[in-house]
């Protein structure tokens, strides 16, 4: 018995691969059209095949109508996609500023304030003489105030910018910087900014309240004080720099000469208080360092001028004992 050796023809092997692999592409390509059919509709009046999800009304009108049937039936995600096909293909119409007011509305009852809050933005950007505008921004405020008293969860700490959250009340203020209730917004991030230790911006903000309402006198009094206030506050544990104590000095010099009266006379004297011990503080760190040095006439220098400028600070008594035993 003899043994023939088989023989396969490559060639062959090779068009059969490529064969089946047409065929393949083939298969899922008509499985794509027959789904992709499964959205599609053929209309009469244009001889078209038409799908529904991406197929307009054709006036504005009608469009926003088939649009509000969904959301009063409670199909909300398709109510959103038809308002905002409104937007995309009717954007200079007089339901525009409407479909996004709603749309506003709609994420906000979801919970996404960012996004409602950036189509009222599109009202005011876009449509500023719609009647609407003024009933946007109030809504926006709402949730800028709100978002300014959100507390965060301990674990999303680290991966928000305190800074952030005040950037909507940001906004909404330079939507409408001078209705009645800007100056309320205006303190209100000032003070947010204070307590998150963003000393310069919620400085920032007390300006804008001094330069935009100078009739106010009971506002530009208050922004005055708040921003001795703020000043104090940024000042470092480890400020060895005069100059900047001497400045805001003179700042409250200005403050007492133009409200002699002031209903925060006494906060003013408290911060007067600190800064004595502020200075006091760099003069006795000054004379310490002389001291360790051995210059006991430096040291004495600045220890005397403790006593002259602050005896009454907790560092006066230090410094006569010092000057004492120096001699």
């Amino acid at each position: 018995m003899k043994w023939k050796r088989l023989k396969f023809d490559n060639s062959f092997c090779l068009k059969d691969n490529i064969n089946m692999k047409k065929l393949l592409i083939v298969v899922v390509f008509f499985s794509i059209l027959v789904k992709g059919y499964s959205y599609w509709e053929w209309t009469p009046q244009t001889k078209k095949w038409i799908n529904p999800k991406y197929a307009v009304k054709s006036t504005p009108e009608e469009q926003f109508n088939y649009a509000e049937e969904f959301r009063k039936n409670g199909k909300i995600d398709i109510a959103i996609r038809e308002h905002k096909k409104l937007l995309k293909h009717y954007p200079r119409s007089d339901y525009a500023p409407n479909s996004c007011f709603i749309l506003g509305e709609i994420y906000r009852n979801m919970g996404e304030n960012k996004k409602a809050f950036d189509y009222f933005q599109k009202i005011i950007n876009d449509y500023p003489s719609s009647p609407l505008v003024f009933q946007a921004i109030k809504i926006q405020s709402e949730i800028a105030e709100k978002n300014l008293e959100k507390k965060e969860k301990s674990f999303l700490k680290i991966f928000t910018r305190k800074e952030e959250k005040g950037e909507l009340m940001n906004k909404v203020i330079e939507n409408s910087p001078y209705d009645n209730e800007a100056i309320k917004r205006m303190f209100k991030l000032a003070n947010f900014y204070y307590e998150i230790k963003e000393y310069e911006k919620g400085i920032d903000v007390l300006n804008r309240i001094i330069k935009n309402f100078p009739e106010k006198e009971d506002v530009q009094e208050e922004a005055k004080y708040l921003k001795i206030k703020y000043i104090l506050a940024s000042i470092s544990e480890n400020n060895f720099d005069t100059d900047i104590i001497e400045d805001l000095r003179d700042k409250i010099f200005e403050f007492e000469i133009e409200y002699p009266q002031s209903k925060y006379k006494d906060e003013i004297k408290k911060i007067e208080n600190i800064l004595d011990e502020k200075e006091a503080n760099i003069y006795y760190q000054i004379a310490r360092y002389y001291e360790r040095a051995g210059k006991k006439k430096g040291a004495n220098y600045y220890y005397r001028k403790i006593i002259e400028k602050f005896p009454e600070s907790s560092y006066g008594k230090i410094a006569n004992e010092k000057v004492s035993n120096n001699k």
